[in-house]
C-alpha cells in the first residue's frame, strides 16, 4: 500500500485501493471510503462548515462543534459493529458526506442509521448512494435490519429515507422512527 496521495489536514486518501471514485446523477465526482482514525480532524471540520439548520436537523439540538468525547465516539468505528463510510470532494480534499450505523444493543441484527451531508452537496443522490453503500457493508457483517430516527421537520431526510424502501413505525412526536428490512 502506498502512502497517502494528496491530503488536506484530516482527510487522508490513501491508494486506490482505499477509496472508490463514483459519479453522482448531476455529474459531481467524489471520493468514497471508510473513515478513518486520521479523519478526526476533517470531522470536526466537516461539521462545523455545515449551516446551524443542518447541524439541528442531524444531532437534534443545536450544536455548533462536537465535543471531544463526541468526536472521540463517532471517530471509533470496528468496521463490524459500527461502520462509518466517507464522501471527499476530490477537488477541495474536503468531506461532504457521512454515513454510519451502529449496532442497537440488545439487538444483534439491528443497526441504527445517521447520514449527514454537507449542504451543498445535499439533493444531489449522495445521500442515497452512501446508504447503498452502508447497507452492502452491514449485510456483509450480517445485519438484516436498519433503523433511522429522525427530526419530524427534516423532510429532505424522511424523503430519502422513503425512498431508500424504509417504511415508518408506529408513534410520532418530535422524532419519527424509520425502519428497512436489509435482505440478501
Amino acid at each position: 500500500m502506498t502512502g497517502p496521495v494528496h491530503t488536506r489536514p484530516g482527510w487522508n486518501i490513501s491508494s486506490e485501493a482505499d477509496s472508490r471514485r463514483i459519479t453522482l446523477r448531476d455529474g459531481r465526482i467524489v471520493d468514497v471510503r471508510q473513515l478513518q482514525p486520521g479523519d478526526r480532524e476533517g470531522l470536526a471540520a466537516a461539521v462545523g462548515r455545515l449551516s446551524d439548520r443542518t447541524r439541528y436537523l442531524r444531532f437534534a439540538t443545536a450544536k455548533p462543534r462536537l465535543s471531544k468525547r463526541e468526536l472521540d465516539y463517532l471517530i471509533d468505528v470496528d468496521h463490524h459493529r459500527h461502520e462509518a463510510i466517507v464522501a471527499i470532494d476530490p477537488t477541495t480534499r474536503r468531506g461532504v458526506a457521512l454515513v454510519r450505523y451502529i449496532q442497537v444493543l440488545g439487538e444483534p441484527s439491528v443497526a441504527e442509521i445517521a447520514a449527514t451531508v454537507s449542504d451543498d452537496w445535499q439533493g444531489r443522490g449522495l445521500g442515497t448512494e452512501l446508504l447503498a453503500q452502508l447497507a452492502a457493508r452491514a449485510r456483509d457483517n450480517g445485519f438484516s435490519v436498519f433503523r433511522a430516527s429522525v427530526l419530524a421537520s427534516n423532510q429532505r431526510s424522511i424523503a430519502m429515507l422513503l425512498a431508500a424502501g424504509f417504511a415508518p413505525l408506529p408513534g410520532g412526536g418530535a422524532l419519527r422512527d424509520y425502519e428497512l428490512a436489509l435482505g440478501r
